[in-house]
């Protein structure tokens, strides 16, 4: 019985020891206008673009270099954050330069691309994101808002579920040995 508490000590130094990361994932739900470029539909004719509604999901993620609170950058490949991924627009094929702020657990930040025609503005305290794009007239451009959510993380819930079995399992072994 107590080599089988050592190895689970172990286990979770081992676990804790090599994550000390912190990865956040969260889910963005995005309302506002867009235009298309050009006239299409638009009275006068003569406009560049006439808005139009719109709607974009996506996700952010991203991996800091620590589980506490900071400031870190985004430099394409060579940043302190790492994983960095937007899925909103163009964002996950272009090159990104930004940063990220951790304050009391709750990460900000915007991202942009290099050629600065696409930004994306997330605020998990207000749960918040903005994400905005603007190509040169009569090119096309857009201006949305929105909520983050938050996603679970796989490895909290594999932890979770663990400890679920590891409790059934003791409380079955004394079930046995009661009887």
């Amino acid at each position: 019985m107590r080599h089988h508490r050592t190895l689970a000590a172990v286990a979770l130094l081992i676990t804790v020891a090599s994550a000390p990361a912190r990865h956040y994932g969260y889910e963005v739900n995005l309302t506002g206008t867009y235009t298309v470029g050009g006239p299409q539909g638009c009275t006068p004719a003569d406009q560049t673009g006439c808005p139009q509604p719109g709607a974009m999901l996506g996700s952010v993620s991203f991996d800091t270099p620590s589980d506490g609170d900071g400031s870190w950058l985004i430099e394409s490949n060579y940043g302190d954050i790492t994983d960095f991924l937007v899925t909103v627009g163009s964002l996950p094929t272009d090159t990104l330069y930004g940063d990220i702020n951790v304050v009391d657990g709750a990460p900000n930040g915007s991202v942009q691309a290099l050629d600065q025609s696409e930004t994306f503005t997330f605020d998990w305290a207000t749960r918040s994101a903005e994400y905005s794009y603007g190509f040169p007239a009569p090119s096309p451009n857009g201006n949305f808002t929105g909520t983050l959510t938050a996603v679970p993380e796989p490895a909290t819930g594999v932890l979770l579920l663990a400890g679920l079995a590891g409790l059934v399992g003791a409380r079955r072994r004394r079930a046995s040995a009661a009887a």
